[in-house]
């Protein structure tokens, strides 16, 4: 079976403010999905920012979009934004 390499995870002060003030039930989905990335920091749902690959944005889930820098074994969460339906003005519907 082949080792594939599993990449750090580690955060800014700011993504780690955000992510620590997540409610458990985000926190949790928010902790799958950065194991999942962690895998495949380059997947094909993320998109390069900037002007080379290892600067990326990808939506982790539906309410949480990430942006991100792998280097070295490493992904580093930069900017977590964190979207609340609660505060839409016009849900869709």
């Amino acid at each position: 079976m082949a080792h594939q390499e599993i990449y750090e995870v580690l955060f800014t002060e700011s993504a780690g403010r955000d992510r620590d003030r997540l409610d458990p039930a985000r926190r949790a989905s928010l902790d799958k999905a950065l194991e999942i990335l962690a895998r495949d920091p380059y997947t094909e749902l993320s998109r390069p920012i900037g002007a080379g690959e290892q600067d990326r944005e990808i939506r982790l889930t539906s309410q949480i979009v990430a942006e991100y820098m792998v280097s070295r074994g490493r992904l580093l969460l930069v900017v977590l934004r964190v979207f609340d339906d609660a505060d839409i003005l016009l849900p869709e519907g």
